[in-house]
């Protein structure tokens, strides 16, 4: 619990006035709770068994002061007088009731919403590595679930655990005052369900975690299945998904099943102690009554304290129930916003210069036993155009990204403008970088948006411009509403060329000084191809630019060109001299050139 405050703590402090406020509101409606039998017990005795032959009977109840200046035989007096007393109760309650449910509610969603902001803020500023030790699911769950609970604990359980302590406390008081030997059967009533709940708190806590482990598989089952429906579609892989999901679907609902079972066992005998106790409290109660020990006004209030009592030690036990939830999810929320990003902290606050280079000098990254990259020597110079080119798996996209600081190295070291990577500030590091990603991530929102996601407030000549540039104006312009069309959660309803051709749009609006095209146009035909690279060319102007591909065509006016296998550079040099070089490059080159040539009609040699 001491975890839960410290962490929690800074989100609701400003609203803990708020908070007190509802809480002694709270307090007020348990109190008018409490005092409603006494008005009841004083209406039997002095007014309803008078009226039936008895003589009024002097009462435990705290509110005879209410009458005392009235004749014991003016009933009709004594009856509107404790009537309005509860009528005045009533309204007092429904007041505080309505009060504190809204304010702390109200403000609990304030903290809650701060919590959420924090979580997708880490998200958006964690490292790679750092995201590699979640799953989907599980960001998903804890963004967006466990800052609810975790509030509830401020708003709800925590009013509820008071307030029942308050009712049992005071009714216990007020049982003593009518007589002491009332209270001994729900003190033993309580003792017994808090055994109870103990031997069940292992279990109970069990459970929440399970549940919160196996909603987050499914959730990334879900999200999977979604954002890959046109890859499954193709690949008639749709029975897999299904097979998978009422799998993952069928191990939730089986642990909520034994969290049902395990539930309804711990509730039957926390039911079964309360029944015996209050069926047991009755009865001595009507003992005394025949005994006269007690007056059927006590009698009454009895009954209602009693039937309360017992819902109140219930509901308290509960409230730790309640809690345990809580503190699972306040565990994985706060694991996740306290867990050190170890490489985003080697990171400095510097800007990279207007102008920037990068050098890559011995650079390696290692992937299990072997490496991804090795030996990679590269200097960029800014305005160079390097080109990029290997075969799959040869750690092209890799190299985009240790530029950028997406990704770490293991060995050797990056430098932009002469100092390390890890001096810049993260943020401004990649504000130097245009980056068109090979796995196109569009959001569900229009084109226009897409494109603009640098400056949302641009206008929408700037944004036009860079879709005139990457082709995208071919077909934006052919829908009813042009580039104000809305597309599909990522990219839904687009072909893979028309989503490239918007990412590079999105990449050429941006303007940075360095860009890079990471295997953007692997879905564009030929010449289509070929007029946007002619546009990224003459739109690159001085600035640097990075461009990776599998169309050795593509690479003729970079002033360096590096061909990629296994991790290593084994080929470099311009376009001639690989070509001279007659090696992987040359011969690849050889073969596509063949295959247009072919394409077109012509005759390969």
């Amino acid at each position: 619990m001491k975890y839960f405050f410290k962490n929690s703590f800074r989100y609701v402090r400003k609203y803990i006035p708020v908070q007190v406020f509802a809480l002694l509101l709270g307090l007020a409606r348990i109190l008018i709770l409490l005092a409603t039998p006494q008005i009841v017990s004083l209406l039997v005795d002095r007014v309803v068994n008078p009226l039936l032959g008895e003589p009024p009977a002097q009462t435990a109840s705290i509110f005879e002061f209410l009458i005392a200046g009235i004749p014991a035989d003016d009933y009709v007096k004594i009856f509107w007088v404790l009537s309005s007393a509860l009528l005045l109760f009533a309204l007092l309650f429904f007041v505080c009731f309505y009060a504190k449910w809204n304010l702390a509610h109200y403000f609990s969603l304030k903290s809650e919403k701060a919590m959420r902001t924090e979580v997708l803020d880490k998200i958006n500023r964690a490292s790679a590595p750092m995201l590699m030790r979640y799953s989907a699911g599980d960001l998903i769950l804890i963004g967006t679930k466990d800052p609810h609970k975790v509030c509830l604990l401020y708003d709800s359980t925590f009013q509820f655990l008071l307030d029942s302590l308050v009712y049992i406390v005071f009714s216990s008081v007020l049982l003593c005052k009518i007589d002491p030997l009332l209270i001994a059967l729900p003190i033993a009533g309580g003792v017994l369900n808090i055994i109870v709940v103990l031997c069940y708190r292992k279990r109970v806590t069990k459970h929440f975690e399970d549940v919160w482990h196996d909603s987050a598989v499914l959730s990334t089952t879900v999200q999977e299945s979604v954002y890959g429906v046109r890859t499954v579609a193709s690949f008639a892989r749709e029975e897999e998904r299904k097979k998978l999901f009422a799998r993952n679907n069928g191990t939730l609902y089986d642990t909520n099943v034994k969290g049902v079972r395990m539930f309804s066992r711990r509730n039957l005998w926390m039911q079964c102690i309360r029944s015996l106790i209050s069926v047991g409290e009755v009865a001595l109660a009507v003992w005394m009554g025949i005994r006269g020990l007690i007056t059927p006004g006590d009698f009454t209030a009895v009954v209602a304290y009693v039937g309360m009592l017992m819902w109140q030690i219930t509901d308290l036990l509960f409230c730790f129930n309640d809690a345990q939830d809580i503190l699972v999810s306040a565990k994985r929320l706060f694991g996740f916003l306290n867990d050190r990003d170890e490489t985003a902290e080697r990171y400095g606050d510097a800007a990279p210069s207007a102008t920037p280079s990068v050098e890559f000098r011995n650079v390696g990254v290692k992937c299990g036993e072997g490496y991804a990259l090795q030996g990679i020597d590269l200097t960029l110079p800014y305005g160079k155009r390097l080109g990029v080119m290997g075969r799959t798996g040869g750690g092209k996209t890799l190299l985009c990204k240790l530029m950028q600081g997406l990704a770490e190295a293991d060995e050797g070291e990056i430098l932009i403008d002469g100092r390390p990577i890890h001096d810049y500030d993260r943020g401004e590091l990649l504000r130097a970088y245009s980056y068109a990603m090979q796995n196109v991530f569009l959001f569900s929102n229009t084109i226009s948006a897409n494109i603009a996601l640098y400056d949302p407030f641009a206008d929408e000549e700037k944004i036009e411009r860079a879709g005139a540039l990457a082709e995208a104006d071919e077909f934006a312009r052919r829908f009813p509403d042009g580039y104000l069309t809305t597309i599909g959660e990522k990219g839904f309803g687009l072909s893979g060329g028309q989503k490239q051709r918007i990412s590079i749009a999105r990449a050429l609006f941006k303007n940075a000084q360095i860009l890079v095209f990471d295997d953007v146009t692997s879905a564009l035909d030929m010449d289509t191809e070929r007029r946007v690279f002619a546009n990224i060319d003459r739109e690159c102007g001085e600035k640097t630019l990075v461009l990776v591909t599998h169309r050795a065509t593509a690479l003729k006016n970079c002033d360096e060109i590096v061909f990629l296998e296994n991790g290593r550079i084994t080929e470099r040099g311009t376009f001639a001299e690989l070509m001279a070089l007659n090696g992987n490059f040359a011969k690849i080159y050889a073969s596509q050139i063949s295959e247009t040539i072919s394409d077109e009609g012509g005759y390969a040699e």
